[in-house]
């Protein structure tokens, strides 16, 4: 026999689920003088790299699988929201971190200015 009514667990998914497309639904990279702001959505999630702590920029390609969101990829992290381009940036403690953007040529060169590298 089946009932029908309100249904919590369905309810709870989909708060769940509209939550998360609020908090990923967009990223945000600044680059200043000091250090390189990257932020998912509203801010709640974000990450701040000192300028001084990059070693290296460049631009990859990500492969499919790595996917979308924050991920752990071999050597480092990577935040991305879509599509496959990033700037990978080669830290002095070693890690990578990589920003997926759709204008990496943009970021790239905002990034190098501020550190004084060039390709």
């Amino acid at each position: 026999m089946y009932r029908f009514g309100f249904n919590w667990i369905g309810a709870v998914v989909m708060v769940l689920m509209v939550c998360a497309l609020y908090l990923f639904n967009s990223l945000t990279v600044r680059v200043n003088q000091d250090c390189i702001y990257v932020a998912f959505g509203p801010g709640l999630i974000r990450k701040k790299i000192p300028i001084n702590t990059i070693k290296f920029t460049g631009k990859v390609r990500n492969k499919w699988y790595y996917g979308f969101g924050i991920r752990l990829i071999p050597g480092g992290q990577m935040y991305n929201v879509a599509g496959l381009d990033a700037i990978e940036l080669k830290l002095t403690n070693g890690k990578i971190f990589r920003i997926g953007t759709d204008e990496p040529d943009r970021l790239l060169e905002a990034i190098q200015s501020q550190t004084g590298e060039r390709t």
